[in-house]
Parts: structure tokens; C-alpha cells; sequence
């Protein structure tokens, strides 16, 4: 085609409709909002903005269907590109985004991670191996000195990071500013290279400032629930701030979990934050508490590490449930570019936080490790 486009990939049920006439009307319905009924000079002046049906694949139970959507509609704003792609569509029933094709040019107006994977290994001086986090449990309720205190015997016990649980959250913003100032202490007193992701909340119009003031007083990473407060703040958070960002995937079921509707793992969890700017994302792993499919855990592993023009691999942090006992599995799964997100499982030690860091650590040391 002429203009230059991104292509939106959708699988669509079967149900005994018109599956070309279903693709022409999105096409339609998606841009410039009717056709047919235009004059022939009025057709003339609107169609750059006109999508195109690439193809469209039948079969037995569902087809695919690939459209071509101009760019000059949307550019860089990706809640315009998603509104574009998807969002009245997204309100019919067994329609689902499995995938957007983002050419080079396209994806030159995308910043992606800050740091990415070898910058981080830089951080905390690792070239090789897995990295392990450990996350606060519990975390509400809890003085900024007490936080500091959990981060000094995670740091002292040789973890790579820590985040804060995506669940707290700072009315008042001094808190925060406290936690932060507590933890880099206890950092310093452990002589550690350990990162700390502190988690970002607050109102939307309040968010940006917030991150601006974490990393001027000292914060080395963010954690942000992106998918609650939206990708396009993801988007504006990497442009305003130049520390890691630990994107945490809190509400991306209700977006991603339909086999019939919503937007693809991959896409959601995998492809979108990482253009956007996360340095890792979190995502549930095949083993633990609520496990996800391998298959689609390693499709989301891929598109946070493939090559992508300019744009740095991102840490694929397989979540929810791990303990010591998986790491072997892990590992032989998703490789050493991985963070191994350790939770309850180092709180809940029997010998104390510590010896819970060091299990984790002893095991990964007992490996003879090949990058994946």
C-alpha cells in the first residue's frame, strides 16, 4: 500500500456471519466511518485515512483477519492507536486483538526501555544467570523503618532486587518519599548493589510529578501497575523519567484472559509495554499459584526479547507462587534473561527471610547454566 500503515491481526469466532464483509466494515467503521455513501471528491480527500483489508483467512471454527490501519490516524498516541484498532470493536462479541505488525519507521517513534536487559545486569554488576527479586510480605500497615529494615536483610543476603507488593499504596506521598529514603539507607548500610523498584500511585494527575520526585531523591526503579492506570501513562512515565520501569500486569486478566475477546497475552503483557518503555514485566509463570500455559509464557518471554529495530529487550519476570524448588524448571524454560520473582516463598522461610534469599541463590548456583 501507498500509506504507511501498522497492521492489527484478529481472530474472529465463526458464527455463521460474513466474514469479508465483517473485515470490509471494520476497515470502514474503524476510520472513516462510512463509504458507499460518500461522493466521489469527498471519498478523494478521506481516503489516506481509510484502513485496508490485508486478508482475510477462514476456517472451521475461526478466522483471521489483518488490517491495515494508517498511521497519520493515530502516530505515536497509543491510546489513539488502540481506539483505533479496537475500540468499538472490542464491544462485539468473539472479536479478539491478537497482534499489531508495527513496521521499523513506526517503531522509530517509540523510546522502548531506558535500560533493558544488559543495562540492568550493569546495575547490580551480574553479567550472567538469572537474577532473583523478593517483593515486601507483607507490605500495608508497615512503617517506612520496618520496610527498611525487610530491604537490609534481603539486601545483606545477596538478592538482586526488591519491589514493593503493586497493592501499596501512598495516599500521602511523603510516605513514600520515607520508604524510599529508608531503603536506600539500608542499602548503603548493606553495601549492595540490590535495586529497589517502589511502587507509583496516586492520581492520574499526579502520577508524572510523583516519579520526577522519586528519582531526584534517589529511587533507582518504579514499579507500575500499567494496565490499571493505562498505557498511555506508561508511555509518558518512560519520557519523563530515565530509571528503570518494572511494569506489574495487576487488572490484564479482565483484558486478555477471553478466549473470544479482549487483546492476546503476547500483546498485553508483552509487545505494548516493553515499545512503551518497561524494563521489566511481570507476568504469571507456568508453575505457580495460578499458573498460565507455557506455551503462552514463552510467546510473551519472545516478544519482550526478539530483535525490534532500536528498541532494547525487556526482563521477562515469570511471577505468582514461585518457590526454590522450580528454579531448575525455570531456568531449563525461559534461559538466564530472566528475573525470578520470589515472594511468599523467601517471607515465609522457616529459618527467616534470609535463609529463604539463599535457598533461591544456593539453587541457581547449583546449575550449570546456558542462556536460552
Amino acid at each position: 500500500m501507498s500509506k504507511e500503515t501498522i497492521i492489527a491481526v484478529y481472530t474472529v469466532k465463526n458464527t455463521g456471519q460474513d466474514i469479508k464483509k465483517l473485515a470490509q466494515n471494520i476497515a470502514i467503521g474503524q476510520t472513516v466511518g462510512t463509504w458507499n455513501e460518500l461522493s466521489n471528491n469527498l471519498r478523494l480527500q478521506v481516503s489516506k485515512h481509510l484502513a485496508e483489508v490485508i486478508s482475510v483467512e477462514e476456517h472451521e471454527y475461526t478466522s483471521t483477519i489483518k488490517i491495515g490501519f494508517p498511521i497519520d490516524n493515530f502516530s505515536n498516541d497509543i491510546g489513539a492507536l488502540l481506539t483505533a484498532v479496537y475500540g468499538k470493536i472490542s464491544l462485539i462479541p468473539k472479536i479478539k486483538l491478537e497482534d499489531i505488525e508495527f513496521s521499523d519507521s513506526y517503531l522509530s517513534l517509540f523510546k522502548g526501555p531506558k535500560v533493558g536487559i544488559e543495562g540492568i545486569r550493569s546495575i547490580v554488576e551480574k553479567q550472567e544467570k538469572p537474577l532473583i527479586m523478593s517483593i515486601f510480605k507483607p507490605c500495608l500497615g508497615l512503617t517506612p523503618s520496618e520496610l527498611g529494615n525487610m530491604f537490609y536483610l534481603q539486601a545483606e543476603a545477596g538478592i538482586d532486587l526488591v519491589k514493593d507488593d503493586e497493592i501499596l499504596y501512598d495516599k500521602d506521598f511523603n510516605a513514600a518519599l520515607k520508604r524510599l529514603e529508608a531503603c536506600l539507607a539500608a542499602k548503603e548500610k548493606a553495601k549492595a548493589k540490590t535495586i529497589y523498584a517502589i511502587n507509583l500511585t496516586g492520581l492520574a494527575n499526579e502520577l508524572i510529578d510523583r516519579a520526577i520526585r522519586l528519582e531526584k531523591n534517589g529511587a533507582n526503579c518504579i514499579l507500575f501497575n500499567y494496565v490499571s492506570y493505562g498505557l498511555p501513562l506508561l508511555q509518558v512515565l518512560r519520557q519523563a523519567i530515565s530509571i528503570p520501569i518494572m511494569a506489574h500486569p495487576a487488572f490484564a486478566g479482565a483484558m486478555c484472559l477471553s478466549s473470544n475477546s479482549g487483546l492476546s497475552e503476547e500483546l498485553l503483557l508483552g509487545k505494548l509495554p516493553r515499545m512503551l518503555g518497561a524494563d521489566f514485566v511481570l507476568f504469571p509463570s507456568p508453575y505457580g499459584s495460578f499458573s498460565w500455559d507455557k506455551d503462552i509464557t514463552k510467546n510473551i518471554q519472545k516478544e519482550l526479547t526478539k530483535p525490534m529495530n532500536h528498541i532494547k529487550s525487556a526482563w521477562p519476570v515469570p511471577s505468582a507462587g514461585v518457590k526454590a524448588s522450580m528454579v531448575r524448571e525455570i531456568v531449563l524454560d525461559f534461559g538466564e534473561n530472566i528475573v525470578i520473582n520470589a515472594g511468599t516463598a523467601v517471607w515465609e522461610h522457616k529459618d527467616g527471610s534470609q535463609s529463604g534469599v539463599k535457598e533461591f541463590i544456593s539453587e541457581l548456583q547449583s546449575l550449570n547454566l546456558i542462556a536460552k
